[in-house]
């Protein structure tokens, strides 16, 4: 299949941020539109996202004609060929000459091309080339309070999630709905004590008057029983600490505002535990610094039976960090975001690694994102156990719960 013609412009993410969104066109005229979100919070080893001194995308566009010029006379049978021409144009380890977003956009876009041009949903045609036929819903971890960069600090872990018991839900629909139902008595948790419901970025709570991260726990869990539910069987709670943001590195300490508190890696280590002890958390996301292996290691050996230990800044999607991160047993579980590699094939050979190892995967979204629902196809086109796409009700993540539903009814349908 020859690409007849790729365009591009910019567009802006969900927090007003330039970003581009490509098209590309296929000699039998299919099309495809590609859109790249954005990273407030991102691991160091994370592919470039090229931007102008202004942030703009000049440079990212114009990047697009040399890849015109290099397809002329080309022909693309697979999306791994894309990919890989993609690649080799480029030459760098982090995508640094065309940039990780040209990239991507262009490979989302020639994806969904592909889809159109074979007839098949996105979803399908994922499968089709990760080799996978028995589609499966994902199990929803839902933002419902979220600090740090995403939320003015209001707390020092940056997300927390609700995830539903698909054994009592059983359908996405059913267990969507239900985290919904939770998510809005936050908020009437969250006036009765006086406190504001403002919205982060991605689409939760952030009230800058609540004392401590615990507090947020303290939170949730009261709204999951006010609402009737039992908190540990009907949901669990997932966090996303982000721990690189408030690791000081010249101090080796870590740096918690709202404890007011500086705490030593085994310091920081107890204060989980004390947590986990606590509260009917299950799924724990960057507890630690992004390149302090020997911690993480230590605390999946302690609690990684119990616990889904996620590396996120950790692994950036990387199928080289990933082995590390199985070889020193410092992660049982991998969250994937495409912008952190850069393409399609690339993010689902990390799938793969991943759960070849027996590790769940969790399909993410970014703080910065658009209207583009490529993820909600990629979580089911993988049979990915886990998404994460942010608040029920901000247009840019509902979009992608909304895709799911529609690919739950047309399963069912068959």
């Amino acid at each position: 299949m020859k690409i007849k013609n790729i365009t591009t412009k910019q567009i802006q993410d969900s927090n007003g941020k330039p970003t581009i969104s490509t098209e590309i066109t296929l000699e039998d005229g299919s099309t495809g539109i590609g859109t790249v979100p954005s990273g407030a919070s991102t691991g160091k080893t994370e592919v470039l996202e090229l931007k102008d001194e202004d942030g703009g995308m000049s440079k990212a566009i114009g990047n697009i004609e040399v890849i015109k010029n290099g397809i002329s006379d080309k022909d693309f049978n697979t999306q791994e060929e894309f990919d890989t021409f993609l690649i080799q144009l480029d030459g760098t380890e982090q995508k640094s000459t065309l940039g990780g977003n040209t990239i991507l956009s262009c490979s989302i876009a020639f994806a969904k091309a592909m889809a159109v041009s074979q007839k098949l949903e996105l979803y399908e045609y994922i499968g089709k080339i990760h080799g996978n036929t028995q589609y499966t819903l994902p199990t929803p971890q839902i933002l419902v309070m979220e600090g740090a960069k995403h939320g003015n600090w209001a707390t020092d872990i940056q997300e927390y999630m609700l995830v539903p018991n698909m054994d009592v839900f059983k359908t996405f629909d059913k267990a969507f709905n239900a985290g919904t139902n939770v998510f809005r008595k936050i908020k009437e948790i969250l006036e009765e004590k006086g406190y504001s419901t403002d919205i982060g970025f991605e689409g939760a709570y952030c009230p800058k008057e609540i004392q401590s991260n615990a507090e947020a726990f303290d939170i949730i869990v009261q709204s999951i029983t006010d609402f009737g539910y039992t908190p540990g069987e009907d949901f669990t709670i997932a966090i996303d600490i982000a721990s690189s943001e408030f690791f000081d590195e010249q101090k080796n300490m870590y740096i918690l505002k709202r404890e007011g508190k500086e705490l030593t890696p085994e310091q920081w280590l107890e204060l989980q535990i004390q947590w986990y002890e606590k509260y009917p958390i299950s799924s724990i996301e960057d507890p630690f610094a992004q390149e302090d292996w020997t911690n993480w290691s230590r605390l999946n050996t302690e609690i990684g039976d119990r616990y889904q230990i996620v590396g996120d800044d950790l692994l950036t999607t990387n199928v080289s960090r990933i082995q590390q991160g199985i070889d020193t047993k410092a992660i049982n579980s991998v969250l994937i975001k495409l912008n952190q590699i850069g393409t399609v094939t690339e993010t689902l050979n990390a799938i793969k690694l991943t759960t070849a190892n027996n590790m769940t995967c969790v399909i993410s979204h970014r703080s910065g994102e658009t209207l583009d629902t490529t993820i909600s196809d990629l979580a089911v086109g993988t049979s990915s156990k886990y998404c994460k796409f942010g608040g029920p009700t901000k247009e840019e993540r509902y979009v992608k719960y909304k895709r799911l539903l529609d690919i739950e009814n047309k399963l069912l349908v068959r």
